[in-house]
């Protein structure tokens, strides 16, 4: 089963990777904040920093290559597509390395099943609010985004 839990978990980072790289710098930047909220690429910035404090939290040495991002880097797709990588990895090596230690944690009281759904459900939170804040400021996607990301079969 700790395979499985894996490519659930690296499914859910490649709906991420998808959005990311198919995003226009138009996109990244899109916000519909009139008072300092996150753009969409902010979104992106706060999703990856849950996952580096997690990280940081559960095992330090895993969380050594993830970088952090500050909130301006939302608009460096590059930055932002290499850190979803590497924080993808390195989940998928915690949930490896915590499945062998019986699904313990640290900082997680309730072991790592629980921790990847908190972690899916909070990248699908921000891909979703991401994905109506381009809807509603009419910035255009392309068809691939509007599907795309709900194909686990093919990602």
């Amino acid at each position: 089963m700790t395979e499985e839990l894996v490519e659930a978990f690296l499914i859910n980072n490649r709906a991420n990777l998808l959005l990311l790289s198919e995003l226009s710098d138009e996109a990244l930047a899109a916000t519909l904040s009139t008072r300092g909220g996150r753009s969409v690429g902010q979104q992106f910035v706060h999703v990856h920093e849950v996952r580096r404090q997690r990280l940081e939290a559960a095992d330090r040495e895993l969380a050594r290559d993830v970088p952090a991002l500050s909130r301006d880097r939302g608009r460096d797709r590059d930055a932002l597509l290499d850190a979803f990588t590497r924080s993808g990895e390195a989940v998928a090596e915690l949930i490896r390395r915590s499945a062998a230690d019986g699904g313990r944690v640290k900082g997680f009281r309730r072991g790592i099943a629980a921790l990847v759904t908190y972690l899916v459900a909070h990248d699908a939170h921000h891909r979703g609010h991401a994905l109506l804040t381009l809807k509603q400021a009419k910035v255009k996607r392309p068809d691939r985004l509007r599907f795309g990301v709900w194909d686990w079969n093919r990602l």
